[in-house]
């Protein structure tokens, strides 16, 4: 699965993940706004752009893409599935982090991140994650509650970022441009900097079809050069009382930033069950991974999910391999 996608302004990234005007994916065309029938194309790896992976499409249904872009004012991607993704990076806030401690690019960790599905009927379920400073956290609690939103969880993905970022978590069941209108109007209670729009042909030095090949995942890449790879879940997860699917947020993503021509900052973020936590830990910190966290980040869950983000700097590819050892012990999907 191969889009000419490119990644803006952000996975569970995860990650910032946009696409034009026109994206490409196996069996999908999305062109102004809703999923049609299509065929893909391929892009050159570690040149503009490419998510690249295995399709696995389960649509139930349209969502109006091009409006609900409109509404948030930032371009988002559709997946394979039908899920639509919208990233909104933190360019105001300037974050460092990790041992060594690197700065942060745009579209690198420090992003909005909000999941759109579609289940039929005119009713989607939205799930997402806000990028928060200290202050930004009771104003946009309080903008939750007014607009009928429900607060899923509030936490730190690392303990030693500069300045510090909080990560607070959402879900909502509605129509859709409706939802979109809610999520707009909390983010505008922060300093976000909007609108927000995809760099038309990022490029990247890393070895793009590589990663995504060892991850066993679908990998885009983004603004700065950064690649993102989300590896789904196998198990079913509900949310809510609803079957998600795996890119509504609840899968391992994993995103590499460039440093230098043999070098990348990387951070998985695990998804786990609670019997699958110590073994991923285990291996990761004897691989000598920062762990930076560990959190649930959805309520009304099952089974329920918990999330770690880790760090480390080296060659990608040596990074990725090591990360796939962590995906073993987890039911994500295998290369």
């Amino acid at each position: 699965m191969i889009a000419l996608c490119s990644s803006g302004t952000t996975r569970r990234g995860a990650v910032g993940r946009f696409c034009g005007a026109v994206t490409l994916l196996a069996g999908l065309v999305v062109s102004g706004g809703t999923a049609s029938a299509g065929t893909a194309t391929a892009s050159t790896p570690g040149s503009a752009s490419g998510r690249i992976g295995t399709a696995h499409t389960r649509t139930a249904g349209r969502l109006p893409v091009k409006k609900i872009e409109k509404i948030l004012q930032a371009d988002g991607q559709v997946s394979s599935s039908g899920v639509l993704e919208v990233d909104i990076d933190r360019k105001d806030l300037h974050v460092s982090g990790g041992r060594p401690r690197v700065r942060f690019e745009d579209g690198f960790q420090i992003q909005h991140e909000l999941f759109f599905q579609s289940l039929g009927h005119g009713k989607t379920i939205l799930n997402g994650d806000l990028a928060l400073r200290p202050q930004e956290i009771q104003p946009v609690i309080d903008a939750f509650i007014a607009h009928g939103l429900t607060f899923q969880a509030q936490h730190q993905h690392f303990y030693d970022l500069r300045p510090m970022v909080w990560f607070l978590h959402f879900r909502a069941i509605g129509d859709p441009l409706r939802l979109a209108g809610a999520a707009r109007a909390v983010i505008g209670v922060t300093s976000t900097p909007l609108p927000q729009h995809a760099p038309p042909h990022p490029t990247t030095p890393l070895p793009v079809r590589k990663l995504a090949k060892i991850l066993g995942g679908d990998a885009t890449v983004g603004e700065n050069g950064i690649v993102t790879v989300t590896v789904p879940r196998t198990d079913r997860i509900r949310l809510g009382g609803v079957v998600v699917d795996p890119d509504l947020g609840v899968s391992t993503s994993v995103q590499f930033q460039p440093l230098t021509r043999d070098k990348a900052a990387v951070v998985p973020d695990f998804s786990m069950t609670a019997k699958e936590t110590q073994p991923v830990i285990t291996v990761m910190r004897h691989r000598h991974w920062l762990v930076g966290c560990l959190y649930n980040q959805e309520t009304a869950e099952h089974p329920q999910l918990y999330f770690s983000h880790m760090f480390r700097v080296g060659d990608p590819v040596a990074l990725a391999r090591q990360v796939r050892e962590g995906l073993d012990r987890t039911a994500a999907r295998h290369p």
